[in-house]
């Protein structure tokens, strides 16, 4: 009860459920963007799109998240140089909480816009071209196209992704962790953050061992979608 009753806890829910929900649905909408731009290609170009477009998901999350903290450095950090460069005033950004919020946020989408590239690629690759040669010669646009036909056609490999990333960002430990490190004060302090602080910092093993089992059970919820959608037949 006393968990529940702790402000902190709810904040980190809420930061979780932000920087998860918009992480996502930005990764999705790019990884669709990209897809759908790969899909009209052919050849060495498509191949370097799709490579590029892996590589975030690919590489270490440690290394890459490293990496964008080097680059976002209040003092050495490769943003702030060019920002020198360019006559500006360098960015603070992991001083400033609304900043640092939106780092984690496009870190945590970087990371994982390959994945839903890929997944959203192959279910176009899978779309009937006999299909879309029908809608041509009716005089479909392609606006139309897309909307009627190619959208329709993939909405499984899109709930799927949607859901995998939603866990993988509501659970993702080590992203939060290097660049933020839950900072400043608590403006990121996501629950798995305040999980590990709670276990491993304070010792309230009881109080953390509460906090994973409500982190288990929402876990939970994402594997019945999960497991629902595979389901879900075309």
């Amino acid at each position: 009860l006393s968990l529940l009753q702790n402000p902190g806890i709810w904040y980190s829910f809420g930061i979780t459920v932000l920087v998860t929900v918009v992480s996502a649905g930005i990764s999705m909408l790019l990884g669709l963007i990209f897809a759908l731009w790969i899909d009209q290609r052919t050849g060495t170009v498509a191949y370097l799109i799709q490579l590029i477009g892996l590589l975030p998901w690919v590489i270490s999350m440690m290394v890459g998240t490293v990496l964008w903290r080097w680059i976002l450095n209040g003092d050495t950090g490769l943003l702030n140089y060019f920002l020198r460069c360019l006559g500006m005033k360098p960015i603070a950004i992991f001083e400033n909480k609304t900043a640092s919020i939106v780092a984690l946020i496009v870190v945590m989408a970087w990371r994982t816009i390959g994945y839903s590239m890929v997944m959203i690629l192959a279910g176009l690759k899978g779309v009937d071209k006999g299909l879309l040669e029908a809608a041509r010669v009716d005089g479909a646009n392609a606006w139309q196209t897309l909307t009627r036909i190619k959208l329709p056609l993939i909405q499984t490999p899109v709930l799927l992704s949607t859901i995998v990333l939603t866990m993988s960002n509501f659970n993702n430990n080590t992203v939060p962790l290097i660049l933020t490190g839950g900072g400043p004060g608590t403006a990121t302090n996501v629950i798995s953050l305040e999980l590990y602080r709670m276990a491993f910092t304070e010792y309230w093993f009881g109080m953390a061992s509460t906090l994973s089992v409500i982190v288990f059970l929402v876990n939970i919820v994402f594997v019945v979608l999960y497991v629902r959608m595979i389901k879900y037949d075309i």
